[in-house]
């Protein structure tokens, strides 16, 4: 070892060189082992969506002046690759050039900074939903620096998610019941939950507690238990955010319909809360209602 030199110019990253790549936006599912990487991207399927790929100068320096980026649609090849060194990727498709548009083909990051957006326009969103679209870009060319070697080439797998998809606080109570769950007037209840999207404007609550899909967990003489076999499934009118209907996504002995007596079952795009009042119906038992408010915590 004593005729090794010691070059701390390896170790220390202010001597190193930025690279131009597509930056890490969603969540990088694909394994190590791929040549490609790829990102899992949820587009809300409201009218006229756009999603905003990102271009970094990464590194630890800033740009030194301004950079003009061509990006542009891989060739198809990428994919069909990447479909051949992973499996789980066999029902991948290529998004069909109808269901976007790209408004610029260079993008510039500015001097000073280290990252620019790539915008991506779809115009029909609802199209994306289970269809596992797969857009491919590539950066074809810089004005300057260097370009990955890694990260030039980003494919973007597209799922279509209504406005109420997301990952929620449910503080709910129940109605007069033969169960015996509490009845307390300022009783509430809480757990995590999810609503994931099933159609443009339909969306099923689970619950994200290990082992416990149903979303409301009751109280029965003092214990915890769960409702099981209820999975409300919530029905949205897109134009007034209001409920237009509950039901139980879970076939059985239990149903669920809308409580009549409350007019204001609703998502607020305001604060994202969701309100829900319902009835739980089943054989041999009365009707129990169920009051639900969903607060938003974060994206699915």
């Amino acid at each position: 070892t004593g005729c090794l030199k010691d070059d701390s110019n390896l170790l220390d990253p202010a001597k190193t060189e930025n690279v131009i790549e597509f930056a890490n936006t969603a969540n990088l599912i694909s394994p190590t082992t791929s040549k490609y990487p790829l990102l899992s991207v949820n587009i809300v399927m409201d009218a006229n969506a756009t999603y905003n790929a990102a271009v970094s100068y990464s590194g630890a320096h800033n740009a030194p002046q301004d950079i003009t980026v061509e990006v542009g649609v891989a060739d198809p090849s990428v994919l069909a690759f990447y479909k051949s060194q992973v499996s789980a990727a066999s029902s991948y498709t290529l998004l069909p050039a109808s269901l976007y548009s790209l408004p610029v083909s260079k993008v510039v990051i500015p001097k000073g900074s280290r990252r620019v957006d790539f915008p991506i326009n779809f115009p029909n969103p609802d199209q994306l939903y289970g269809k596992n679209y797969v857009l491919p870009l590539v950066i074809k060319s810089a004005s300057s620096g260097i370009i990955s070697g890694n990260f030039n080439t980003m494919l973007y797998l597209l799922n279509g998610i209504n406005r109420f998809d997301g990952i929620y606080t449910l503080k709910y109570r129940f109605g007069a019941n033969d169960r015996g769950y509490d009845l307390a007037p300022t009783t509430w209840y809480y757990s995590d939950v999810q609503l994931v999207t099933t159609g443009s404007s339909t969306a099923v609550m689970r619950n994200l507690n290990v082992g416990s899909p149903y979303p409301h967990a009751a109280v029965a003489n003092g214990l915890p238990t769960s409702i099981t076999g209820l999975a409300p499934l919530l029905t949205f009118d897109l134009g007034s955010n209001k409920i237009s209907n509950i039901s139980n996504n879970v076939s059985g002995t239990k149903t669920a319909v809308p409580n009549p007596a409350v007019t204001d079952n609703r998502f607020d795009p305001a604060t994202k809360s969701v309100f829900a009042s319902f009835i739980l119906k089943e054989a041999g038992r009365s009707d129990m209602i169920i009051n639900d408010t969903l607060i938003y915590k974060s994206p699915r």
